[in-house]
């Protein structure tokens, strides 16, 4: 009897003894991040029969078992990575948001500045007073070139800490992939000794490194025995069992300055698209990128984009102070095209800006397969596929570079077109002399005091850069309007198109230059290689483009003749041209012989071909090559009205009142706002994203807390509970000791019976 109690007072010593020691694991842990707190478990032994009854034999130890909820376990990895994706995110657009939208470093002052002095210029366009007018608005806008200068550069910093950042976040990654590869070798030799027990620790460890791997990308856990498997991503694996497979940063194949993700897969790295990583920080990393920066490159370079166009086209209609037709102010060199690194083709693409007004703040992605060209708006998907190049879209046009580059590329091959990602960068102060700012306008009209009738004509302005004529009776063609393509050097002296029949073609067209052909809204394109020159058919009233211009021919039933011409030629210098009211036929005669007239009263046009006579209709307006202006009044019989090269410009401020009303011009986002409306819609996404992310940001600190209180309440150490447990098991062990020593006496007794 003495032997069997001495058995259950050591049983019962040697659980409270390890009561003793797993509470004070607890107690040493309770500040230790991923730590479960552990639990004795006991039950009783089994009983042994002795007579006609059964007597315990004591307490057993089980296990000391952790206290863990795997599925809560889940919901904290979860609300983790999401968590973690709202942080990377906001930590990037704060301080993009701060950049772009700071009242005094902004671009909105300096736009505000730089028309303010166009305006300053146009009130004094001459003398002392316009000197110094001029050298303030040279002052202004190489000012507002290092606003914009200094945001891209800005951007371009932030974009670099991004790709910095995310290398930072993959060393990461494999760092805590090649430790959970470790912890479950560890794992499964300890089981393997033991399948009961369990490696609390190393299991806590293991959970521990997958909450904090969920911190950086979205983790998919699937257990199999005592091994985890680790996905990322959508499906990325990085850990299998004792095996990690370590993420490599590479080059974007066709952005060599953007890092991406990518695996060794069968030799081959591959690339992981940046939707395929979605979460985490590097998720929120790869969606402030994709969805943001880059919008927000583009968005700057399209308003300095905007900004060069506009100005730059008036300039070329104007006249500065030596005479001369003004220069470009501002140079930028906007597109960036770049082929994919795994290209098999040698082929390149050249894209220009062909209408501002269409650009969105998308890049391109321009795809060769199957014989067809596909231009893909990487923002939203929309494509756009033909068999051949030129593909206008966007306001982007799209074609192969000349040969040997311009080569067909190979099948599956890829490139980049980004329109506006660089303009920003790249916009400079095209001139530095003052006398070269172009406020007159190089067109002049006048009366003669000899006119006896009551009639006056405008100052006249310039339309287009490009004066059409023709020297056909029954075709005629239209006034040309230009894009943001067009430059004047590419249209030299002139270019003479002729008709042939009965072949019903037009020739003629610049050695090399592909010319497109838009009939009921089909664009057909035809190329051609210097020093072969373009032949296309005729149809009346088709829109023809090439080289940045566009107009149409057309016929009044009956087609040209053979060798009929069509002109197209610089507007500046104006023609000397003296137009006579004719009293009786009520007519203007006297235009240039090759020059269509298209006169313009209320909502109705209607264009004369050259030579005709055109009937006088009081306040109509009258375009003829490139120039147009106003007669409204009652002439008299032989009345003459002049119009020609202006000679003395040095006070005139027409050209620079064209220039300031650029500020309020809608040339941007479709023709819906201004430059500086443009500006503040990407200001105004930039601080509503910020705001959104910050609240998201806000909701997930929350839940995250939540889910943390979730988990605490389960596996968390509570230090009160812990000292109660302690005291418990303190008296279970002297009790347990107590029991000994009586067992022990009563041993000794019966001994001493048995003497």
């Amino acid at each position: 009897m003495g032997a069997d109690i001495l058995n259950l007072g050591q049983s019962a010593l040697s659980a409270a003894q390890l009561g003793i020691s797993t509470t004070g694991q607890n107690i040493a842990n309770a500040s230790t991040p991923g730590y479960s707190r552990q639990v004795l478990i006991q039950s009783s032994a089994a009983s042994q029969q002795i007579g006609g009854v059964f007597v315990g034999q004591g307490v057993n130890v089980n296990q000391v078992q952790r206290q863990y909820d795997q599925y809560i376990a889940q919901q904290v990895n979860a609300v983790t990575t999401s968590k973690g994706s709202a942080d990377a995110y906001l930590a990037q657009i704060s301080g993009l948001n701060n950049t772009i939208a700071d009242p005094t470093a902004g671009l909105s002052p300096a736009l505000q500045t730089f028309f303010t002095s166009i305006q300053n210029l146009a009130a004094s366009p001459n003398g002392t007073a316009g000197a110094a007018a001029r050298q303030a608005t040279l002052s202004a806008a190489q000012s507002l070139v290092g606003r914009i200068n200094g945001l891209q550069n800005q951007v371009s910093q932030i974009s670099t800490d991004v790709n910095g950042q995310i290398a930072t976040t993959v060393t990461t990654i494999n760092a805590y992939s090649a430790q959970l590869a470790q912890l479950n070798d560890a794992i499964g030799k300890a089981q393997s000794v033991s399948s009961a027990a369990q490696p609390n620790d190393l299991l806590d460890q293991r959970d521990y490194l997958v909450t904090q791997l969920s911190k950086l990308t979205s983790v998919n856990v699937v257990q199999e025995g005592s091994q985890f498997n680790v996905f990322i991503g959508n499906g990325q694996p990085v850990v299998l069992g004792a095996k990690s497979n370590a993420l490599q940063v590479i080059q974007s194949p066709t952005d060599p300055s953007r890092n991406e993700v990518g695996y060794q897969a069968k030799g081959k790295v591959v690339q992981i698209s940046e939707g395929s990583l979605p979460g985490g920080a590097l998720g929120g990393l790869l969606d402030f990128r994709s969805n943001l920066l880059t919008a927000t490159q583009n968005s700057i370079g399209r308003v300095a984009v905007g900004i060069a166009s506009a100005l730059n086209q008036q300039q070329n209609l104007g006249q500065d102070l030596n005479g001369a037709t003004g220069a470009n102010l501002f140079s930028i060199n906007p597109v960036v095209s770049s082929s994919s690194s795994n290209n098999t083709g040698t082929s390149q693409i050249t894209a220009t800006i062909t209408n501002v007004s269409a650009l969105t703040t998308s890049d391109y992605s321009l795809q060769f397969s199957g014989g067809n060209y596909t231009v893909t708006r990487l923002t939203d998907g929309t494509s756009q596929t033909s068999a051949n190049l030129p593909i206008n879209f966007d306001g982007v046009n799209f074609q192969l570079s000349p040969p040997p580059a311009g080569a067909v590329p190979g099948n599956g091959d890829q490139f980049l077109i980004r329109p506006t990602a660089s303009a920003a960068a790249s916009l400079s102060i095209a001139i530095t002399d003052p006398n070269k700012l172009a406020v007159a306008t190089p067109l002049s009209t006048s009366i003669p005091s000899t006119n006896t009738g009551k009639a006056a004509i405008t100052s006249g302005v310039i339309n287009s850069p490009t004066a059409s004529g023709s020297t056909s009776v029954n075709g005629s063609i239209s006034p040309v309007t230009v894009d943001a393509s067009f430059s004047s050097a590419t249209l030299g002296a002139g270019t003479t198109l002729t008709f042939a029949s009965p072949a019903n073609t037009i020739s003629g067209f610049p050695p090399g230059a592909t010319v497109s052909v838009t009939t009921g809204g089909v664009t057909t394109s035809y190329p051609s290689v210097a020093p072969a020159s373009a032949t296309i058919p005729y149809t009346s009233g088709a829109t023809i483009n090439f080289n940045g211009m566009s107009f149409s021919i057309k016929d009044n039933g009956t087609p040209p003749a053979n060798n009929d011409t069509f002109s197209l030629t610089p507007t500046i210098p104006v023609a000397s041209t003296k137009l006579t009211f004719n009293s009786p036929a009520n007519t203007l005669t006297g235009f240039p012989a090759n020059a269509n007239v298209t006169v313009t009263n209320g909502a109705n046009s209607t264009t004369y071909p050259a030579g005709t006579a055109v009937p006088y209709l009081s306040g109509a307006t009258y375009a003829y090559a490139g120039i147009s202006f106003s007669i409204s009044g009652t002439p008299a019989n032989a009345d003459v009205f002049n119009v020609g090269p202006n000679t003395a410009g040095t006070g005139d401020n027409r050209n620079a009142l064209l220039m300031q009303k650029i500020q309020t011009q809608n040339g941007m986002i479709g023709g819906t706002t201004t430059i500086q409306g443009a500006y503040a819609q990407f200001v105004s996404l930039v601080g509503n994203k910020a705001s959104e992310i910050k609240a998201t940001s806000t909701s997930e600190t929350a839940m995250l807390k939540s889910a943390t209180d979730a988990q605490q309440s389960v596996s968390g150490v509570n230090l009160d509970e812990e000292a109660s447990n302690l005291l418990k098991y303190q008296q279970a062990y002297q009790a347990a000791g107590k029991l000994m020593q009586i067992a022990s006496q009563l041993f000794s007794t019966l001994l001493t019976i048995g003497q």
